[in-house]
C-alpha cells in the first residue's frame, strides 16, 4: 500500500495539471487579465451583532501595498488608521506620494492629517469656504479607487458606502488632471474644465467622469433621468436638491400611468398571458439622519406626497448607541441604479450628493457606470438596503421616544415611573381617515397691508398671508412626521420628525411672506396671524415650500406618512365657503375664513362635501389674529370654529 502513495500522489499531479490547463487557458488568462471595474460594498448589517466581515478597508489597504512608484490622494475625512499607516509605509519605501484634503478636516486636526504632516509626507489642503468633498486615489497612473466613503473606520465599517477600483490608465490621468489642479491650489469654482472626454470603455463597463462644480454633474444626472424609461431605484444621503425630486415625481407619475394601463401593480411583479410582466417604478431608501436634520430642505416630503414609494434605512451601527446623529449609522450612498435589466442598464454614484453645494461649490466626482452586469451588482446591494430598511412611517414613529423601534428599548421606557414616561403618539399605521382633519382655511390671504417686499410696483397689496389649522377629534396623540398636506399635486406642507398633535387640539400652520428670521417668533408686527404651531417658512428661505393657495380652486389633501389620505378639503370646485367681501367700489371690506362644521368636538361630515363646511361668522378675528386686522379678518386660527 505505501508503495501506491508516490503513484497516487503523482496522478493527482498531473490532474492538476490537466485541470489548471483545462480551467486557465492562454485565452482565458488574457481574459482575465483585462481591465475591469471592481465593486467593493461594506455590508454593515444594520448593528454590531449581524455586520459582515468588512473587507473594504484591507482592499485599499492592499491597493496602497501593492503601489509601486506614484500614489495621489484627494481625501475628506481621514482618519481611518489601517489607511493611513499604509500610506505611510508607502511614503518610506520610496512611493512618490502626495495628499490633497480638506482645509476643515486639517482645521480640526484630524488623525490623517496629523499623522502625514508628522512623517512630512507632502500635502495641501483648501475649499475652506465649502467642502473638498472627493474620496479618490490614483495609483502608478493606473488604477483609481474612488467612491461615497470617506476613509474613515466609520466610513468603512458602520456607514453604508461603495467604492469602485478602475484598471485603466486614461481614467486615471483623467482623475490626476483634477488632482493636479487643487494641488496647484485651485478648489471649487476655480478650477478650469478640462476636456479629457469623460466616457471610457473598461472591460465590460462604459465609464463617465465628471468633475464638480466645473463639469455639469446635476446636469448629466438629469440628462439620465430624463431618458430612463423602465426603474430607478435610488439610496441617498443628502438629497435637497429640488430639480432630482422633480424628475423623480415626474418619472413617477409617468410610470404610474403605463402600468395602470397594462393593469400592473406599482411594486409587484405579475403574470400577464403567461409572461411576467415588471411595473415600471421609481423606488427610494433615505438616510434617516438626514431627514431628520435638514427640516424642509429635504426632497422626502415631495416625493412622499406624490406617492413615490420610500423606506428610511435601519442601520444603527453607531458608536454612540441610539444616536443616529452621531458616531457612524447612516446610509452614506449616493446612488441609483437606472433601467436596470435592460441593455441600457446603468449605475449614478461618487462622492456627489443631491444637493446645491455639491453642484455648485464643493469638489466632487461623478461616475455614470454603464452595463447590465455591473447595474444588476448595484441593484443586489440596493435589495439589501430595501429588505432591511423600515417604511418611512415606522422609521419616524418612535422619534420622540428613544428614537428607535426597538423592543428593549420601549421595554425600558415602559419601566420608567409614571412621571418620566412620555406618551407614545399614535403612528400612522395605527391612525384611520377622519383621526386628523382639516378644520378651517384662510384662503384668501389679504391682510389689507401694501407689500413692502415687492419693488416692481406690481403687487398692490400682501395676498398670501394665509393659514391651515387642522383638529384632532380623539383622545390620542397622533404623530404627524413626515406628513404632508397637497393640493392634489404638489406638497404644500411637510411636517418635521417629532411633530405631533394633542388630542382635542386646534393645529395651526401658517405661512408668512414678510416673515423674517427671528429666535423668538416666525412672525413680525406686519402678519396677520400669530401663535402658529407650524411654520412653512420659518426663516423666510425661498427654497421653503409655501402655502400659496388658489382662489378659484380647492382641493387639500392631508395624507399620513404611509401614504394613506386621512382628510380632504375641497374637491376641486371653489372653495366651498370664506372669501372677501367688497363694497360698491370694489374694495375688501371684511376677509372670511373657510370652517369645518364641528359640534361639541364632533366633526360633522366628509371634507370633500360642501355640507361639511360654512363661512366663518365671527364678528372680527380671533384671539391668534394681529389686533390691527381683527376689524378686517373673520377667523378663528388656532382655536374653536365659530358658532
Amino acid at each position: 500500500m505505501k508503495n501506491l502513495i508516490p503513484i497516487f500522489v503523482l496522478i493527482l499531479s498531473h490532474l492538476f495539471v490537466l485541470s489548471a490547463c483545462t480551467e486557465f487557458s492562454d485565452e482565458d488568462a488574457a481574459e482575465a487579465s483585462k481591465p475591469a471595474v471592481s465593486v467593493v460594498f461594506n455590508h454593515t448589517g444594520t448593528r454590531e451583532g449581524n455586520r459582515e466581515d468588512i473587507q473594504s478597508a484591507q482592499f485599499l489597504i492592499d491597493r496602497i501595498d501593492s503601489t509601486k512608484s506614484i500614489l495621489r490622494g484627494a481625501l475628506y475625512g481621514f482618519s481611518n488608521k489601517g489607511v493611513i499607516d499604509a500610506i505611510v509605509r508607502a511614503h518610506y519605501r520610496g512611493v512618490d506620494v502626495k495628499v490633497v484634503g480638506d482645509a476643515r478636516h486639517f482645521g480640526y486636526n484630524e488623525r490623517g492629517y496629523r499623522i502625514l504632516q508628522e512623517n512630512h509626507v507632502p500635502m495641501i489642503v483648501g475649499n475652506q469656504f465649502h467642502i473638498m468633498h472627493n474620496k479618490f486615489f490614483v495609483f502608478d497612473d493606473y488604477f483609481t479607487f474612488v467612491g461615497t466613503g470617506n476613509i474613515t473606520t466609520t466610513g468603512f465599517t458602520r456607514n453604508n458606502n461603495n467604492w469602485v477600483l478602475l484598471e485603466s490608465p486614461q481614467i486615471a490621468a483623467d482623475f490626476m488632471s483634477e488632482w493636479d489642479q487643487m494641488w496647484e491650489g485651485r478648489f471649487g469654482s476655480a478650477k478650469h474644465l478640462i476636456d479629457n472626454g469623460n466616457i471610457y470603455n473598461v472591460g465590460d463597463t462604459t465609464v463617465e467622469v465628471y468633475f464638480s462644480p466645473q463639469e455639469d454633474a446635476m446636469g448629466r444626472i438629469l440628462e439620465e433621468l430624463d431618458i430612463t424609461d423602465t426603474n430607478i431605484y435610488f439610496s441617498i444621503f443628502a438629497f435637497t436638491k429640488d430639480q432630482i425630486g422633480s424628475r423623480f415625481v415626474q418619472k413617477h407619475r409617468e410610470f404610474q400611468a403605463y402600468n395602470k394601463d397594462k393593469g400592473l401593480d406599482d411594486l409587484q411583479v405579475v403574470s400577464i398571458n403567461g409572461k411576467a410582466e415588471q411595473p415600471k417604478k421609481v423606488v427610494g431608501v433615505l438616510d434617516r439622519s438626514q431627514v431628520a436634520g435638514n427640516f424642509l430642505y429635504h426632497e422626502v416630503y415631495r416625493l412622499a406626497s406624490s406617492g413615490v414609494p420610500m423606506r428610511m434605512d435601519a442601520n444603527e451601527n453607531s458608536r454612540v448607541p441610539g444616536d443616529y446623529q452621531a458616531g457612524g449609522g447612516r446610509l452614506h450612498s449616493k446612488t441609483m441604479v437606472l433601467d436596470a435589466g435592460t441593455p441600457n442598464a446603468r449605475v449614478i454614484t461618487g462622492s456627489f450628493n443631491w444637493s446645491s453645494a455639491a453642484t455648485i461649490a464643493n469638489d466632487e466626482v461623478l461616475l455614470i457606470l454603464r452595463g447590465e452586469a455591473i447595474a444588476d451588482e448595484y441593484l443586489r446591494e440596493f435589495h439589501n438596503f430595501w429588505r432591511t430598511s423600515r417604511p418611512l412611517d415606522v422609521g419616524v414613529c418612535n422619534y420622540l421616544v428613544g428614537q428607535t423601534d426597538s423592543a428593549a428599548d420601549q421595554d425600558h421606557i415602559d419601566r420608567l415611573p409614571p412621571e418620566q414616561q412620555i406618551e407614545r403618539p399614535m403612528c400612522s399605521a395605527d391612525v384611520d381617515p377622519g383621526d386628523v382633519v382639516f378644520s378651517e382655511v384662510y384662503w384668501y390671504g389679504y391682510n389689507g397691508e401694501k407689500d413692502s417686499a415687492d419693488h416692481t410696483g406690481f403687487r398692490d397689496f400682501v395676498d398670501n398671508d394665509e393659514f391651515i389649522e387642522l383638529y384632532n377629534p380623539t383622545d390620542k396623540t397622533i404623530n404627524l412626521s413626515l406628513w404632508t398636506i397637497t393640493n392634489g399635486f404638489d406638497f404644500k406642507v411637510g411636517f418635521i420628525p417629532g411633530t405631533v398633535i394633542h388630542p382635542g387640539q386646534y393645529f395651526l400652520v401658517l405661512d408668512h411672506n414678510l416673515a423674517a428670521y427671528s429666535d423668538v417668533s416666525p412672525q413680525n408686527e406686519t402678519e396677520a396671524f400669530a401663535n402658529p404651531d407650524f411654520a412653512t417658512n420659518v426663516s423666510n428661505d425661498p427654497r421653503f415650500p409655501r402655502l400659496n393657495l388658489q382662489n378659484s380652486s380647492m382641493a387639500l389633501h392631508l395624507i399620513d406618512a404611509s401614504g394613506e389620505v386621512i382628510d380632504l378639503a375641497g374637491d376641486s370646485t371653489p372653495p366651498f365657503g370664506g372669501g372677501a367681501t367688497l363694497d360698491s367700489d370694489n374694495e375688501v371690506i371684511k376677509v372670511r375664513s373657510m370652517e369645518r362644521i364641528i359640534t361639541n368636538g364632533k366633526v360633522a361630515g366628509a371634507g370633500d362635501q360642501k355640507s361639511s363646511w360654512k363661512t366663518c361668522s365671527a364678528a372680527e378675528g380671533g384671539k391668534n389674529v394681529n389686533e390691527r386686522y381683527r376689524s378686517l379678518i373673520s377667523a378663528t386660527p388656532g382655536e374653536a370654529n365659530s358658532e
